[in-house]
């Protein structure tokens, strides 16, 4: 494998398109300060997948794009390719079961395009890749973003100056087990993604269990209902088919008797006689007649019987005063009072009497009181008035008396005549009254019947009113029936209908269905439906295909932890595997660079020891001390963290008691350095080497020195050199000179291999 030419366009002071061929073991850039040679050096870190910024002395991403010229406008993408020779097929990858898997191209370009807003992307031989593809591809072949084999100014020491682990890290990168490092944290990153999956299915299994424990209950109840449906259907059926009965029989009793009862009101109404409610009776007028009749006669019956008493009273004070002159000693005659007269002034006093009671003034009693002695003052002048005086015997007196005499003998003729009338007229009321008595018995008769069949009529709707009634109930009974169905099928289904073909309806027991007995029935079917409706009424099926996904999804969730514990016992398998071979190969390569390292290092120094050992790093933690905290003794050793290993280098100079690096002076460790550096680059040769001036502080002898192992190296890797130093620019077969154009930007001049010896000269 070869590195066969580097391309920039746009990076940094690369304003258009350069390319840097590598056909050469050795290939130096050259040029003065600020021309822009070590941006080359830096464009390598940067296809390489280099992130930091410190490394590519920048502060962003948009810093690495050419930030134009007078003449050459800023771009707004920054590229770099590198093209390796892959004939041989050295470039592979590996497949998750940790097979090599080859690239199967003669060339393989890597390419890294930063733009304007920072964004990057990664290509190899034109498709789209991730940045862990690159770095996965360049390990293949030993090579980083950043490794042993880019060496820059100042950071020739770096191995001298990095800590025991750090140092051990780099040598790992330079004998290529950085694919490892990087395998194993993937596969710990697996390991651990895979751990938290496993935490996470047994946690959801763990969220399910309450759940199907749940569910089975349910389940439980659910063939609980199933069984009690089962108690229910039979109760249905029977209930359902004999309340079919019950209520075909009970429609049948109402239309029957129904039609009977309005059968019967049709034909009393229709021969329902005329009301004879009493009315005016033509009697009655003539009757009335009579009364009027009579109360004349009774009027004038009475007139002549005051006329008459008043003649007898006469007639016996004229016979007394006769009698009286003719014997003078007799007494005197008394004056007689009409019975009448003593009635009509007992009413006047009465009324005046109750008029005083209800007197409210005084004025009022007064007003009465003189009006009842005005009465009895006038009633007594009548009589005085008719008192006889008695005196000497007058011839006229017996004229009087017979005057008298005739006069009541007249009048008792006409009180007589009036008697009579009054009999008669009597007789004749008596006799209309008997006809009016006739008539009125003859309407009761007929009021009699009229009312009777009235009742009669006002009975047959009363017991039509209670039989609409009672039909009322028979028809919230069918409506209740109907419901009853309904809530039936929501709990048992469709089999709710097979009362219909249970039987019942034919078996000849119907007169022994009643309302009782289907009450009794409709209590046991409320008790069942409640235990139904206590343990779940629905039918389940909702409920059965969740405990059903439910378990699958369990069943699935313990197949996933079956798998993913397998995946973590591959991942732990892989891991130590891993673990082994890196540690066998670190103990192989260093080994090797230990052989190389004491032979570079006699080299460089005419002699002398050099060597990298394995210690192991222990850190100790602080223990916690309430009283004084930062106390010393506070700093205890029984708290350990896990060992972990570092390289420490261990030199010995020719002629000196030097044995730690500490010791060295300036140019004994940049050539320990170098010699370090170099002895790595043999073990595990990578396909180029950079060296950015790497030989600057070298003086002459020593730069003799350094040319001759870059010959010596320039044998297993291809080496391209950024330096100031003519020996070593004399080692070189091409010469690269980097200037800064008329443009303001880098521009790149080669020079061929005479020319490169006759300008080091």
């Amino acid at each position: 494998m070869m590195l066969k030419k580097l391309e920039l366009h746009g990076f940094k002071s690369f304003a258009k398109k350069t390319e840097i061929v590598f056909n050469q073991p050795v290939t130096a850039i050259v040029g003065p300060n600020g021309s822009g040679k070590s941006n080359t050096v830096e464009a390598i870190r940067f296809v390489l997948g280099e992130q930091s910024s410190k490394s590519l002395r920048s502060a962003s991403g948009k810093d690495l794009i050419f930030a134009g010229s007078q003449h050459i406008p800023k771009m707004n993408r920054a590229s770099v390719s590198l093209t390796f020779d892959n004939t041989s097929r050295v470039f592979h990858l590996h497949n998750v079961k940790n097979e090599k898997i080859n690239v199967d191209f003669d060339e393989v370009v890597i390419t890294r395009t930063v733009y304007a807003d920072g964004t990057n992307t990664y290509h190899i031989n034109g498709h789209d890749v991730r940045m862990k593809d690159i770095v996965e591809l360049i390990a293949s072949v030993h090579i980083g973003s950043s490794g042993h084999h880019i060496i820059s100014q100042g950071e020739a020491d770096r191995l001298l100056n990095a800590s025991a682990k750090e140092r051990k890290i780099m040598i790992e990168d330079a004998l290529g087990l950085k694919l490892y490092q990087y395998r194993i944290k993937e596969t710990e990153k697996k390991l651990s993604k895979a751990e938290d999956n496993v935490q996470e299915l047994h946690a959801l299994r763990r969220e399910l269990a309450p759940h199907i424990k749940f569910l089975e209950r349910q389940v439980k109840k659910i063939e609980q209902a199933e069984q009690l449906r089962g108690d229910l259907m039979l109760r249905y059926d029977t209930y359902l088919a004999q309340e079919t009965i019950l209520l075909e029989r009970e429609h049948d009793t109402y239309r029957r008797e129904y039609d009977a009862l309005t059968a019967e009101h049709a034909t009393l109404t229709a021969g329902l006689p005329e009301n004879q409610a009493a009315g005016e009776i033509p009697e009655h007028q003539e009757l009335a007649t009579l009364r009027a009749e009579l109360d004349v006669i009774q009027q004038q019956k009475n007139e002549l019987v005051r006329s008459l008493g008043k003649i007898e009273g006469m007639l016996e004070l004229a016979q007394s005063s006769k009698d009286q002159a003719e014997h003078p000693d007799a007494p005197t005659p008394s004056i007689r009072i009409l019975f009448d007269d003593v009635k009509d002034l007992a009413r006047t006093l009465e009324g005046y009497i109750d008029a005083l009671e209800r007197s409210e003034s005084l004025q009022d009693m007064r007003t009465h009181a003189h009006a009842v002695r005005s009465t009895l003052h006038d009633f007594m002048r009548t009589y005085e008035t008719e008192v006889p005086t008695i005196a000497e015997p007058d011839p006229a007196l017996e004229t009087k008396i017979q005057e008298l005499q005739s006069l009541y003998a007249s009048t008792k003729e006409a009180l007589d005549t009036h008697i009579q009338q009054e009999s008669g007229v009597h007789e004749r009321m008596r006799m209309v009254r008997e006809r009016i008595e006739t008539h009125q018995q003859s309407q009761q008769e007929a009021q009699r019947a009229y009312y009777e069949t009235k009742a009669r009529i006002r009975d047959i709707e009363s017991k039509m009113e209670m039989l609409a009634l009672h039909h009322q109930a028979t028809l919230r009974a069918d409506q209740a029936f109907q419901e009853e169905i309904n809530e039936g099928r929501a709990l048992i289904g469709d089999r709710i209908d097979g009362y219909r073909e249970s039987g019942v309806l034919d078996a000849g027991l119907h007169d022994q269905i009643s309302r009782h007995s289907q009450e009794v029935l409709r209590k046991k079917l409320e008790r069942l439906k409640i235990k139904l409706e206590e343990i779940g009424g629905g039918s389940g099926a909702d409920v059965l295909a969740e405990y059903q996904e439910t378990k699958e999804r369990d069943a699935f969730l313990e197949r996933e932890i079956q798998d993913v514990d397998m995946s973590i016992q591959s991942l732990k398998t892989l891991m130590q595997q891993l673990q082994h071979e890196l540690a066998r190969e670190f103990e192989g390569g260093l080994e090797k660079i230990n052989t190389q390292f004491q032979e570079f290092f006699a080299l460089m120094f005419g002699g002398g020891k050099a060597q990298l050992k394995s210690v192991d790093i222990i850190k100790r933690k602080r223990s916690e001390s309430s009283e004084a905290e930062d106390d010393a003794e506070s700093v205890l050793l029984d708290e350990e963290e896990p060992q972990e290993t570092g390289i420490e280098i261990y030199v010995n100079l020719p002629r000196k008691k030097i044995t730690h690096l500490e010791m060295l002076s300036g140019g004994e460790r940049s050539l320990t350095s170098i010699a370090l550096l170099f002895a790595l680059s043999q073990v595990n040769p990578p396909p180029f080497l950079v060296l950015d001036e790497t030989d600057a502080a070298l003086d002459e002898a020593n730069s003799r020195r350094y040319g001759d192992m870059i010959e010596n190296l320039s044998r297993y890797s291809q080496l391209m050199v950024v330096t100031h130093n003519r020996e070593t620019m004399s080692r070189a077969q091409v010469l690269y000179g980097v200037t800064i154009g008329n443009e303001e930007c880098s521009q790149l001049l080669s020079v061929n291999f005479d020319d490169a010896a006759m300008f080091a000269k």
